[in-house]
């Protein structure tokens, strides 16, 4: 099948082409417009279109640019009535995010279980899948970039930055002190909560993978060795499409 994956996010939204088990273009935009589908599209017809997103009041629109652009091609939303392929062990499903959900289904298929998921997009996000339980939940954290804006909204003295890195042993001004904390405490972070998550995998190494838009940059100053899989998300919101095509 061909799937169009669309992934609505707090800052961006993605699409991606999915065919033969891959996705094999994707693109991402800050605008809410047609231009990205007919572009991840080039010029073909889905035979399907996924839809996921974590921002709500935009769901409306979205539907309308993907009816309007491709008017004969089923369209799916992401529900908890749907089949994932894996067990949704969590309170309440219907409370988690799209892009976890979708996270968790591709972590599980290209990954195997159990795996952590780690999306550091808006947010951080560590979701865990085992073997049998299938997605159990996870962590929700700031983002990296939330570390900066944090800090610039909220005290007085302090200036907004943008994220970036820096290696120095100790910030001598106001700005290297900042970064310094982002480097140090996000990289903490993130080890502590994946030292965290582990446990519960029991005797049974978890794989760890990644995506989202800060992962590469993160992980390069964290010093971890991390796969980083830009359209993940993309890729578990076709493999539901494929699950529930029927």
């Amino acid at each position: 099948m061909k799937i169009l994956a669309v992934n609505i996010g707090n800052s961006r939204t993605a699409a991606g082409w999915y065919s033969n088990g891959k996705i094999r273009r994707a693109a991402r935009t800050e605008s809410v417009s047609p231009v990205i589908l007919e572009t991840v599209a080039n010029g073909e017809i889905p035979d399907g279109i996924c839809l996921g997103s974590v921002v709500p009041k935009l769901n409306t629109t979205w539907t309308r640019l993907v009816r309007q652009t491709f008017p004969r091609v089923p369209v799916l939303w992401l529900d908890t009535d749907l089949d994932y392929g894996i067990n949704l062990d969590l309170k309440r499903p219907d409370q988690t995010g799209h892009d976890r959900l979708a996270n968790a289904v591709a972590g599980a298929e290209l990954c195997g279980t159990p795996c952590i998921v780690c999306d550091f997009g808006t947010a951080t996000t560590f979701n865990l899948v085992l073997a049998r339980r299938g997605f159990v939940g996870g962590v929700i954290a700031p983002g990296f970039g939330m570390w900066f804006t944090a800090m610039g909204q909220r005290a007085a003295q302090l200036p907004k930055l943008k994220p970036g890195g820096i290696k120095l042993p100790t910030g001598r001004n106001t700005e290297e002190a900042m970064r310094l904390s982002a480097r140090w405490g996000f990289r903490g972070m993130v080890t502590e909560i994946l030292w965290q998550l582990s446990k519960a995998c029991g005797k049974k190494e978890p794989i760890v993978c990644a995506t989202g838009g800060y992962a590469r940059k993160v992980l390069a100053t964290a010093g971890l060795k991390i796969p980083v899989y830009p359209d993940l998300t993309l890729h578990g919101l076709a493999r539901i499409y494929e699950l529930n095509r029927g």
